[in-house]
């Protein structure tokens, strides 16, 4: 399957996507997070755009044993703050809530701290999130002089239902023993939707033509960790000999698997879709998230599991001895890789994945 040169380009300079909005006039909201509700954001009639680390070195304004990955996203804030008409932070790791200090002094754009609740399962959890929620929907409204009606709410829910869902029915293409889509294929096609207009980006997948080949005799792998934007992570493991058949990744599965049901409100079905998703490592409750990997690792015939760790990111360092324990259990083996530049270790990178894949196939 190839997919539109727009497509690729927007995933190799994801930042030219900011300068045609601007010449557009369209407004733009960055983020920085997979729990900040675009829904709310598209129904103001102003365009989601997740900030990536890509094009960025770590930050002056941070110490150096902070998380890299947390560093190159203020650093791209700044960079490219003229671009963006407010900014969006989560709380989820204690390095991204310390960027919400840090940019209140030094950006004038409109800034929103979501308070997003670390047990993300529970009643009084998903009541806080609702009104957290609430909360950013009058801050849209104020800030952007709009008014944000039920229908608009309700149209951009199902916009994103549906841009989910396609995202969804291409990664079931790879399920069972099936080897249909290349990964990094998938990888470009969930970070676009980020980043593009959803109708237009809904529009193009649905158009897309899938071969009907299928590839044979790759070590199936899941893909542990958080956010990756250096897609080169994934090309070096199917340039190995292996084939990423699954994820955890709020920049894969975890963005799109779920979709916002019916509730008792409109928002009050946005903080049930939003808390009740996989919760990432720095979220729990971890037996939720374990269940999530079991399911992908046995719905996807995985062979092993790939740990993929920023230094410094303890959230995840965490979370990897709980799902290694899980998994031995299972007899599948892990290999936990840690980095801080990946452009510049990639070798380092490649090598050990190498051995990890040649040891599964032995």
């Amino acid at each position: 399957m190839k997919l539109p040169r727009n497509i690729r380009s927007i995933c190799e300079t994801p930042t030219a996507l900011l300068s045609e909005y601007n010449d557009s006039g369209i407004k733009v909201i960055g983020y920085t997070c997979s729990y900040v509700p675009e829904e709310l954001i598209l129904s103001a009639g102003l365009q989601p755009y997740r900030i990536p680390n890509i094009g960025a070195n770590v930050s002056s304004l941070t110490p150096s044993f902070i998380c890299p990955f947390a560093s190159a996203i203020l650093e791209n804030i700044l960079r490219l703050r003229d671009f963006f008409h407010g900014i969006v932070i989560a709380h989820t790791c204690d390095p991204m809530w310390r960027l919400y200090d840090i940019l209140k002094k030094k950006i004038d754009v409109p800034l929103f701290f979501l308070r997003v609740p670390h047990d993300t399962q529970n009643e009084l959890s998903i009541s806080f999130l609702e009104m957290e929620f609430v909360r950013f929907k009058k801050f849209l409204e104020e800030k952007f002089r709009v008014k944000i009606s039920g229908k608009a709410l309700s149209n951009s829910i199902r916009l994103c239902n549906e841009s989910r869902s396609l995202l969804k029915n291409i990664y079931l293409l790879n399920s069972d023993s099936k080897y249909k889509i290349d990964a990094s294929i998938r990888f470009q096609l969930v970070l676009a939707g980020m980043w593009m207009p959803k109708l237009d980006f809904n529009e193009q997948v649905k158009a897309l033509e899938f071969n009907s080949d299928e590839k044979h005799g790759n070590v199936r792998l899941h893909v542990n960790g958080t956010a990756i934007y250096d897609l080169n992570l994934i090309s070096i493991m199917e340039e190995a000999g292996g084939f990423v058949a699954s994820d955890d990744l709020c920049t894969g599965s975890r963005y799109f698997w779920s979709n916002v049901e019916k509730g008792s409100s409109l928002m009050s079905a946005l903080a049930h879709r939003y808390a009740s998703r996989t919760p990432c490592p720095s979220h729990g409750p971890l037996n939720h998230r374990l269940d999530y990997i079991k399911l992908m690792v046995r719905k996807f015939n995985v062979q092993g599991v790939v740990t993929l760790s920023g230094r410094f990111c303890d959230p995840i360092l965490y979370d990897s001895v709980h799902i290694r324990n899980m998994l031995t259990e299972m007899d599948i083996p892990v290999a936990v890789i840690d980095y801080e530049r990946p452009s510049q270790e990639i070798n380092r990178i490649k090598t050990r994945i190498e051995a990890f894949i040649e040891s599964i196939g032995d």
